[in-house]
């Protein structure tokens, strides 16, 4: 089985470096393009299903990609970006001026500390690997699946995969519109393709999660 992991396009809070979390941000105009992009991308793969997060920035991606595949997206609501809670819309910058205890607590520890009001990484790896096993569970070897996600979730996925400790998330980078491929094989998942963005390469910025 391979499962192709997709990260939504670009949006405004991106670029602005605001958290986003679980809020309904929609994608900008290069966000647009780079899910067409994707699409065009993966038209050949062969995808037999293609699965979603519910937020507004994931699913408008994935209609494009369901577009190309001839698939229509199944919501799957444990692929969901982390819960922020409190931190959604604030920059990293604002977060520390006016949090700074709360953040002091998450440099310590970034994989356990819950967002003021909302999850912590360890939450979302516990959330999101539901989602992983359905998908095994539901498909065959030899099945290509697509699903779109987000940067924090992708990641936590990726630390148990790999066995990286879940506090050095923030060494790996996905970039707007990129794929992460997984492929399960008799010792489990591998991860065989990381933030290929090929496709995106010229129209990639650097933003938050």
């Amino acid at each position: 089985m391979r499962l192709l992991l997709v990260r939504h396009g670009e949006t405004p809070w991106n670029v602005t470096l605001q958290y986003q979390g679980q809020g309904n941000v929609p994608l900008n105009e290069r966000g647009l393009e780079q899910a067409r992009r994707c699409a065009a991308r993966l038209a050949h793969s062969e995808a037999i299903a293609l699965y979603s997060s519910d937020i507004v920035r994931a699913w408008q991606t994935a209609e494009v990609i369901g577009g190309a595949l001839g698939l229509a997206p199944a919501p799957m609501p444990e692929l969901r970006e982390i819960d922020v809670g409190q931190w959604e819309g604030l920059t990293p910058e604002e977060l520390y001026r006016r949090f700074p205890d709360h953040m002091a607590e998450y440099r310590r520890d970034p994989a356990r500390t819950v967002r003021l009001g909302g999850e912590s990484y360890a939450q979302l790896q516990a959330r999101a690997l539901i989602a992983l096993n359905r998908i095994q569970e539901t498909h065959r070897q030899g099945e290509v699946i697509v699903a779109v996600s987000h940067g924090g979730t992708i990641r936590a996925l990726l630390c148990h995969v790999i066995g990286l400790d879940l506090g050095n998330f923030g060494r790996m980078w996905l970039d707007n519109g990129s794929i992460t491929e997984l492929r399960l094989g008799r010792s489990g998942w591998r991860l065989m393709r990381l933030n290929d963005n090929a496709h995106v390469e010229d129209m990639v910025a650097e933003g938050g999660e």
